[in-house]
């Protein structure tokens, strides 16, 4: 690993009001961009002011930044429809919009998530995000002129000005996040701008034409969550009734509390051993329902200290899974060194993140392969012979799976599961056979969700490379 060294002075580092004492960062943001062939990205952009006015917060749409894909998709909290969202997160969510987390953005406007950037969460508002309303954790961006529209702006931002932009977040911090004040750094050169005015026609209109088919193709997509409650309902897994159980709470006794060893004190999280232990609410399903220690166990963990490692792995994270679905979108790298700590998963079955119940980030470890992970994923074997792997996987990115997770982690300051909760949770476990055709007929479905998603992805890389054939030509945007 070579050594990196910037020749400056007190004076220089004094002029720098962040404090930001990382040689990359100051070689690059207060040194080499201070030419004439820049223009701040300020310029273009201003920051807006987060405003909000609305009555009746109980019947809005609410975006947090993990309601949205680095795809672009925006699963809104609609906070209008009681049986979507349970107690325990609707009351969060409003907790949050009363505090004033809330914004209504204008539109052609733009937003950044400030949390981890890297994970390409930038919307540009349009009339289909007219309605929704967003928390302040994402920058809110206004253009001052026609030049960049937030149209545009979105797809540089992922592409040709993307590693820019990561290095404002990263470079001199600890963790990767973006300030408002960061961008007084950002700067756009000259020749850019040009090709921007010289190509900005063509280039919109490629935008427009295959946002219209994404937007077409994404009406066809069958939410996974939407197509396994159908098919648990139709192998009679999971009742299509909607029970009192489902809002039943108990008062809190000192007998409760003294039984379990955490001290949670929290209704929701007791209610889940009293009356919500399963992930199905209806006492007339035909299957019984089976605690998860009896179906997995916790795999042997192996941790990795964070430095050079002894043979080359295949790092996993999470911004290369899709949430709620298992997927794993792009495949990962090997490496031979870590910045972090992270898991072996081994020859374990099944992975479940302890984190972000409504992300359900869960997936089938494939066994040939070497992963390793963010210690926030824990990997499990299956010790229940009867039980298809495919199946348990989908059991644990149900609805009710996802509401179960998050009633259980209720009263934590810092939101994680914890393993003998998760594996209190019991799922539905019919005969091995039944199991197989549920997982064949939902996988069938969910296919071709995936082919479409395959489509959408295909018309953003034109896009993307429309820009990279236009715009970048020369070493603009990579320091």
């Amino acid at each position: 690993m070579g050594v990196n060294f910037l020749q400056t002075s007190l004076a220089d580092f004094n002029k720098e009001k962040t404090l930001r004492f990382d040689v990359k960062f100051h070689n690059v943001f207060t040194k080499i961009i201070k030419t004439e062939r820049t223009a701040p990205f300020l310029d273009f952009y201003k920051v807006g002011r987060k405003e909000c006015n609305v009555e009746e917060l109980d019947q809005i749409k609410y975006v947090e930044i993990g309601s949205v894909s680095n795809e672009d998709n925006i699963n809104a909290f609609d906070l209008s429809d009681d049986k979507s969202i349970d107690l325990a997160e609707r009351e969060r969510l409003l907790k949050k919009i009363e505090n004033g987390d809330i914004f209504k953005p204008e539109e052609e406007s733009i937003l950044i998530a400030s949390v981890r950037p890297n994970l390409k969460k930038y919307i540009s508002i349009s009339n289909l995000e007219s309605d929704l309303y967003f928390t302040k954790a994402f920058i809110y961006l206004k253009p001052k002129q026609d030049l960049i529209s937030s149209k545009l702006l979105k797809y540089v931002l992922r592409t040709i000005l993307f590693n820019r932009l990561i290095g404002l977040c990263r470079e001199g911090k600890g963790y990767p996040t973006l300030k408002e004040n960061d961008l007084k750094f950002f700067f756009i050169e000259n020749s850019l701008i040009g090709k921007i005015k010289k190509y900005k026609k063509q280039i919109e209109e490629k935008i427009d034409e295959n946002d219209q088919k994404i937007y077409q193709l994404k009406q066809k997509i069958e939410p996974l969550q939407n197509i396994i409650d159908d098919i648990f309902v139709k192998y009679g897994v999971k009742s299509n009734k909607f029970t009192d159980k489902q809002e039943e709470y108990f008062l809190l006794t000192s007998k409760k509390i003294g039984n379990n060893l955490f001290l949670r004190l929290g209704a929701q999280y007791y209610s889940f051993f009293e009356v919500h232990q399963g992930l199905l609410f209806d006492e007339s399903i035909q299957y019984n329902q089976i605690p998860l220690k009896q179906i997995v166990k916790k795999h042997r963990t192996i941790v990795l200290k964070k430095g050079v490692l002894d043979q080359p792995y295949i790092l996993l994270d999470l911004e290369q899974l899709e949430a709620k679905t298992g997927r794993i979108l792009d495949e990962p790298d090997k490496v031979e060194e870590i910045g972090s700590d992270k898991v072996v998963f081994g020859d374990s079955a099944i992975i479940i993140s302890k984190i972000d119940p409504y992300l359900a980030y869960v997936f089938i470890n494939d066994k040939n392969k070497n992963y390793i992970g963010t210690t926030e994923l824990v990997p499990f074997k299956l010790v229940n012979e009867n039980t298809n792997i495919y199946y348990l996987k989908y059991c644990l990115l149900s609805n009710e799976y996802i509401t179960k997770s998050a009633l259980i982690m209720y009263g934590k300051r810092h939101p994680r599961l914890h393993i003998k909760d998760l594996l209190s949770i019991k799922i539905p476990l019919p005969d091995i056979e039944i199991q197989k055709k549920i997982v064949s007929e939902i996988q069938q479905r969910e296919e071709k969700s995936n082919q479409y998603k395959e489509e959408i992805k295909k018309l953003r890389e034109e896009i993307d490379n429309l820009i990279y054939k236009t715009l970048k030509q020369g070493e603009y945007g990579f320091y």
